[in-house]
């Protein structure tokens, strides 16, 4: 969270377990188990807000990139979330070291060795931020 001066809430993000990731590994026939500890190693970014008033201060960027350093220091594999094509925000996410993708166009999880992906719908743009290898 983000505050003003006088520690009034002007902007937010919320980063959680990914429920679609976790109901996939089940699908695929992936334990309780196994399948839960994904949320130990992807984040789903569910939303980013910021007050109009704080707009074009850097507040969301603040928030994204603080994120990152938290995840990855926890030693997640990856940061992902969507918006609507309609928003615009490619060029924020790109600033704060995320990946976006065209409308509609999902990803693959082969990179941490899960067979199958995230897909989008075509209004959605998702994003993504992996963590480099160690």
């Amino acid at each position: 969270m983000a505050t003003d001066g006088q520690d009034r809430p002007i902007g937010a993000l919320s980063v959680t377990a990914p429920g679609t990731v976790i109901e996939q590994a089940l699908d695929h026939g992936y334990s309780d188990v196994r399948a839960l500890t994904l949320s130990v190693a992807i984040g789903k970014v569910h939303g980013l807000a910021v007050a109009e008033e704080a707009r074009g201060r850097g507040i969301a960027s603040f928030l994204l990139k603080r994120a990152w350093q938290v995840y990855d220091q926890l030693d997640y594999f990856l940061l992902y979330g969507s918006f609507e094509t309609d928003r615009d925000l490619g060029a924020c996410y790109k600033g704060c070291g995320y990946a976006v993708h065209a409308p509609g166009e999902g990803f693959l999880l082969e990179r941490i060795n899960l067979p199958f992906g995230i897909h989008a719908g075509p209004d959605q743009c998702v994003f993504t931020r992996w963590r480099s290898p160690r």
